[in-house]
């Protein structure tokens, strides 16, 4: 039996927790069932879970890298990128609060000490060096500026906009996140890899590719 395309894409994304494809194409599934931060810190020590998301970061730079070949010249290209789970690693948090507490999430993200996830961290380092404008939109609300910009000086992490949510609770992340990727666009630029760890932050188009890292420890909508 043969399924329609759009069937086996659903599915694939639905299963996988690594993938590449255009963000116009990205649907955000169903919850998966409910884990512990216990549980998916143990998958992030996998050895699957490193080739998993190494493979999502060496695909971006090759995406770039082709697409820089093919056309040579081309201006105001961009990445867009989250932050959570995808350049910072908020694992320790997790490690000492494993009951998924977002006031004690908040107090971690006050201290500015996450460390950078390194793959990705090397790919935009990368991307920047060759010319790409950085964006980086996140779920955490617009009073975690301060600290979230502090963190990402320690850690070297340049950028060149960061967008956040009005509050705690705003917008949807995928109505959020697709916005903001609209409005880098009709500034000129366009947005050539966007790379994040939830289905969220991919779905709703504005960008060439979607580079999925994985997550187990949490599902955003």
């Amino acid at each position: 039996m043969k399924f329609p395309i759009l069937v086996i894409l659903i599915l694939a994304l639905c299963s996988a927790t690594a993938f590449a494809c255009p963000c116009s194409d990205v649907t955000v599934p169903n919850p998966p069932p409910a884990t512990s931060y216990e549980e998916g810190l143990k998958f992030s020590k996998t050895s699957q879970y490193k080739k998993q998301f190494a493979s999502a970061t060496s695909s971006a730079k090759k995406f770039c890298t082709d697409y820089i070949k093919e056309h040579p010249g081309e201006t105001n290209l961009a990445i867009v990128s989250d932050i959570d789970e995808t350049i910072v690693d908020n694992r320790e948090q997790f490690r000492l609060h494993p009951e998924r507490n977002w006031e004690l999430f908040d107090q971690w993200v006050n201290e500015s000490k996450a460390p950078v996830l390194k793959p990705t961290y090397e790919f935009l380092t990368w991307a920047r060096k060759n010319g790409f404008a950085i964006f980086l939109i996140t779920g955490r609300p617009e009073s975690d500026r301060k600290p979230t910009i502090i963190n990402l000086v320690k850690d070297n992490v340049s950028y060149d906009a960061l967008y956040l949510r009005p509050h705690h609770g705003g917008p949807p992340a995928e109505e959020f996140k697709s916005a903001v990727r609209k409005d880098i666009e009709t500034m000129g630029f366009k947005i050539i890899v966007n790379i994040g760890d939830q289905f969220s932050d991919l779905a709703g188009g504005y960008s060439l590719d979607c580079e999925k890292l994985p997550n187990k420890m949490y599902f955003i909508k």
